[in-house]
């Protein structure tokens, strides 16, 4: 009886001691919903109950009702939801004091909303630290009328996390459901063996739909197939796609993954540039990928893309990037798709880390007999510093008519015919980024773009003010190239590019015709920047609402003396959306609009004599 009792109280106390390290080691688990089905039988209905390929037992249970026997008086939760958002408060859950309901988390003290117009799947998570008010320990949910909401994960731990096991335990949920934590964070992704599988500031400007596949047995992670639950267009496999994820018969090593993520751009095809390293009709979307392999493990993918339907005679192709260097050098492998219906693509055995260096980069392409048009800038340097353009055309092509067509004011800049002859020859162009359309009777239209001002239209300043940590340069490396060269001599030339200390910095520019240009950069200690903005000729800079939800926005200048001015705003990317030219003045309130994609922003003010940067969110 002694025996039976003591290795009943040991089995008892291995369960309740295994409470505190059953997810990924972190520690205070105190109740955990998981209505996550594995396998899927034949009579099981898949419409409606699938969160990235795992099917959700129940959409939404009954009222539910438990209390624990813990204190909740510093909990951390996490919850899963596919519809979060809307104009509607819905109330679906309470646990301890805080009401969960699709806006976000309600309690006395603490708020946590969700902004969102529109129903999306949501992580959310919500940290309490009220210690001096005792808080019921109950998990309630409440029934809910709409058959489509599944929350198919509800975490709640008896203790205030880490920021880092915080990460751990979000990592484990997005890489299951495809739902990303990031956007405009800087939050990493973190597996249970402490490995960094999404660094947020190294990717910032793909933080964007971060889906990933891989495992983590500490979790019980085992994710072979995964799409983004919101707006997902990829679609990555382990062996081929399967309606579950458990029926996928792929093979993940343990502590191996692979997350990609994209830089919110349209899913547009660019016109073939004369002057960008990216010369090809690519996707202005790009996905950046990072891997992790703990044991050498290169990942075998399908993959499938949801794209906007070609041309007819388009060929879609899928270009992988096997490094940083070979992106800014337009080098990459390239895959041509198999149509499945108008707008689904797969393309199949895709390797992925081939090089080790744990990143890769994607886009899509269209090869076609408009992006094969041998058409070529043949200016030089000095004729590009002169605003000469002179652009060759094939043997045979003429007569044609050709327009010339400002891409910033959207105006017609020139019309004309070319009768006969090999090459269209522009005088005197203003410094800008034009469209060539050339129209000949029977032939698609041919068009091509340049940009005359991307060499020294740069989203960089002349001074910087050290604050103690890095500062990166936002630069346009899909259409440029660069040579960062610091203080102490040393020399970059793949991004990141980052300012690392105070001290002057040369930044060499180079488009595809080897022209170049260098600017000076300086970073000032705290004392030489405050000097440098008293003798400033601006006097207030303001710009209102920042952060901005709609992309509208009002900037209200104040001059010492009137000047004229220029406003230029470059996306994350160091690429140009928007500008405005505006008579001299000493004071301006000048209303303007970007589309409103979620991301940080640079508004970029100039006099004839200076400049000024002021960062702006939308979010």
């Amino acid at each position: 009886m002694r025996k039976t009792f003591i290795l009943l109280f040991v089995f008892l106390h291995a369960v309740l001691s295994s409470q505190t390290t059953l997810l990924g080691g972190v520690p205070g688990l105190a109740f955990r919903k998981n209505s996550i089905k594995q396998s899927v039988s034949p009579k099981d209905t898949l419409k409606d109950r699938l969160m990235n390929f795992h099917l959700v037992v129940d959409e939404y249970p009954d009222h539910f009702f438990k209390k624990l026997n813990v204190s909740l008086n510093q909990p951390t939760f996490f919850m899963v939801g596919n519809e979060f958002g809307g104009k509607e408060r819905k109330v679906y859950a309470k646990i301890g004091s805080s009401i969960i309901s699709s806006s976000g988390i309600i309690d006395f003290s603490d708020t946590l909303k969700i902004t969102d117009r529109e129903l999306n799947a949501k992580i959310l998570t919500f940290t309490k630290k009220d210690v001096n008010r005792k808080i019921n320990p109950i998990v309630f949910f409440n029934k809910s009328s709409n058959k489509k909401l599944l929350i198919p994960e509800v975490l709640v731990f008896n203790n205030s996390l880490s920021d880092i096991d915080i990460q751990k335990v979000e990592t484990y949920l997005s890489i299951k459901y495809g739902i990303t934590i990031n956007n405009i964070s800087e939050k990493n992704y973190i597996s249970s063996g402490d490995h960094i599988l999404w660094d947020s500031k190294k990717n910032k400007n793909y933080n964007f739909r971060i889906t990933g596949i891989g495992r983590d047995d500490a979790y019980e992670l085992y994710q072979k197939q995964s799409k983004n639950s919101n707006k997902g267009t990829i679609t990555i496999a382990m062996d081929s796609l399967r309606p579950t994820n458990s029926s996928n018969s792929g093979v993940i090593e343990n502590e191996n993954f692979l997350l990609w993520g994209d830089n919110n751009q349209d899913l547009k095809f660019k016109e073939a540039d004369l002057l960008s390293q990216h010369a090809k009709r690519d996707m202005l979307r790009i996905w950046k990928v990072q891997s992790k392999s703990t044991n050498g493990q290169v990942l075998k993918t399908n993959m499938y893309a949801t794209l906007p339907v070609p041309p007819s005679g388009s060929v879609m192709k899928l270009r992988i990037f096997q490094n940083e260097n070979n992106y800014q050098n337009d080098i990459s492998m390239d895959v041509t798709g198999k149509k499945i219906n108008d707008s689904l693509y797969v393309f199949k055995d895709i390797l992925w880390n081939i090089d080790r260096d744990g990143i890769d980069y994607f886009t899509f392409s269209l090869d076609d007999s408009q992006s094969n048009a041998n058409i070529q800038l043949v200016s030089t340097c000095e004729d590009l510093g002169k605003n000469l353009v002179k652009i060759s055309v094939p043997a045979g092509l003429s007569p044609f008519e050709y327009s010339l067509q400002s891409l910033t004011t959207d105006q017609s800049a020139i019309n004309g015919t070319l009768n006969s002859g090999t090459q269209l020859v522009f005088n005197n162009l203003k410094a800008d980024n034009y469209k060539l359309t050339i129209k000949k009777q029977g032939y698609g239209d041919i068009i091509r773009t340049f940009d005359l001002q991307g060499i020294i239209n740069q989203n960089i300043d002349s001074n910087y003010l050290w604050q103690g940590a890095p500062i990166e340069l936002d630069l346009n490396t899909n259409a440029l190239q660069y040579t960062l060269k610091g203080p102490n001599g040393q020399t970059t030339s793949t991004a990141p590019y980052f300012l690392t200390g105070t001290g002057n910095y040369q930044l060499t520019i180079k488009n595809k015709s080897g022209c170049e240009i260098t600017k000076s950069l300086a970073v000032l200690n705290t004392a030489d920047y405050a000097t440098l903005q008293n003798n400033s000729l601006f006097k207030n800079i303001q710009v209102s609402p920042n952060p901005s939800r709609d992309g509208n926005m009002t900037i209200k200048v104040q001059l010492k003396t009137a000047k004229p001015l220029t406003i230029k705003i470059f996306n994350s990317l160091g690429i140009l959306i928007k500008q405005g030219e505006y008579n001299a003045a000493s004071e301006f309130t000048i209303p303007m609009s970007i589309q409103p994609n979620v991301g940080y922003y640079s508004i970029k003010i100039f006099t004839p004599e200076e400049g000024k940067g002021i960062n702006y969110i939308i979010y």
